[in-house]
C-alpha cells in the first residue's frame, strides 16, 4: 500500500519535472508549494517516512556524506523558490531552481542522509 508520503512526493516530482507552458508557470508553482506544504506539514506532524528515503537523524555515516547543514540547505532553497511570485519568467525560473534543490534533497535522503532540520524530530 503506498503511504501518503509516497504519493506527495510522486506528485511533487512529475510536477517539477514538467513545468508546462510559460504561461502555466504561476499556477504551478502554486500547486508545488501546496502540495510541498502538505509534505512538510505531514513529516514535521511524524508521518511516516516515504519508502524510497533511506535516512538518519544524525550527521554520522551514510547520505553519501551529505551533512544535515547540506540537506537542510536544499530544503530552505526549494521552500523559497516555491514561494516566489511575478511574471512568467520569473515563476519558470523559480520552478527551474525549486526542481534543481528537490532533486538534491531526494537523491541526499534516498542515500540515507539525516533529514532536513524541520523534520528531525523524530
Amino acid at each position: 500500500m503506498t503511504q501518503h508520503t509516497d504519493t506527495l512526493i510522486a506528485h511533487l516530482t512529475r510536477l517539477l519535472n514538467d513545468p508546462g507552458r510559460p504561461e502555466e508557470a504561476l499556477t504551478r508553482l502554486i500547486s508545488a508549494d501546496a502540495i510541498f506544504g502538505h509534505l512538510d506539514k505531514e513529516l514535521r506532524s511524524g508521518a511516516a517516512l516515504p519508502t524510497p528515503w533511506n535516512t538518519r537523524t544524525s550527521d554520522s555515516g551514510g547520505g553519501g556524506g551529505v551533512q544535515s547543514a547540506e540537506v537542510t540547505d536544499h530544503y530552505d532553497a526549494l521552500s523559497e523558490a516555491l514561494r516566489e511570485t511575478g511574471e512568467a519568467f520569473t515563476c519558470r525560473r523559480a520552478l527551474s531552481r525549486a526542481r534543481q534543490r528537490w532533486a538534491l534533497l531526494r537523491n541526499a535522503l534516498a542515500c540515507g542522509a539525516p533529514l532536513p532540520q524541520p523534520w528531525q524530530h523524530r
